[in-house]
C-alpha cells in the first residue's frame, strides 16, 4: 500500500529515543516524497511500481532533497498548531532533526519496503535483487510497526509531558 502510516511506526520509536535529533514532520515529507513514485506507476499500470526512488541511493537522494523544504514546511506547520493550541509540543525543526529524519527517513523506507515487496532493489544500481525480501511478511511487518510505534508515542508522551529528559547521549 503507497503512502502507508506504517513507516511512522519506527519514526514514533525513534522520535521517543532521541526527539532532538529527530524531526518526523520531515521524516513523513521523505516518506510520501519516496512513495508518489509507488503511485505514479500504479495508476500508470507500470511494473515494477517500486523504481529508482526505492533504492538506497535513491531513498537517500530524496531524503537530501527533502531536508531543506521539509525543515521549512515543518516549522511553519508546528507555528499553526502552537497558535491555536498553545500548549501543544511543537519547536521549530532544528537543521540536526531535519537531516536526522530525511535520512533516516529515505533509508528505513526502502529497507522496510524491500522487506516485504519482491520488487523493490534497495541495492540497485550495484544489485538487481532483492535479498531483504522475505516472502509473507506482509502482515507482521506492519504489525511490528504498530507495536514499536506506539511503544515510541508513549515514550514520547512521556518526554514531551516532563516525565523524563534527555535525548541520545545529551
Amino acid at each position: 500500500m503507497p503512502v502507508t502510516p506504517f513507516h511512522l511506526g519506527p519514526a514514533m520509536a525513534i522520535k521517543g529515543a532521541c526527539p532532538t535529533w529527530f524531526s518526523v514532520g520531515v521524516f513523513t515529507l521523505v516518506q510520501v516524497a519516496i512513495d508518489v513514485e509507488t503511485v505514479w506507476n500504479i495508476l500508470a499500470g507500470s511494473y515494477p511500481i517500486h523504481g529508482p526512488l526505492h533504492t538506497l541511493p535513491g531513498g537517500l537522494l530524496m531524503a537530501l532533497a527533502a531536508i531543506a523544504p521539509g525543515r521549512w514546511g515543518a516549522s511553519r506547520l508546528y507555528a499553526a498548531i502552537r497558535r491555536r493550541w498553545p500548549g501543544a509540543p511543537l519547536g521549530d525543526v532544528s537543521w540536526k532533526a531535519a537531516i536526522g529524519g530525511g535520512l533516516i527517513g529515505g533509508v528505513s523506507h526502502v529497507l522496510l519496503d524491500a522487506l516485504i515487496h519482491d520488487d523493490v532493489k534497495p541495492f540497485a544500481p550495484w544489485s538487481a535483487g532483492n535479498p531483504l525480501f522475505v516472502s509473507g511478511s506482509f502482515v507482521w511487518v506492519h504489525v511490528a510497526c504498530a507495536v514499536v510505534g506506539g511503544a515510541g508515542l508513549l515514550i514520547w508522551w512521556g518526554r514531551v509531558s516532563g516525565q523524563e529528559a534527555g535525548s541520545c547521549g545529551e
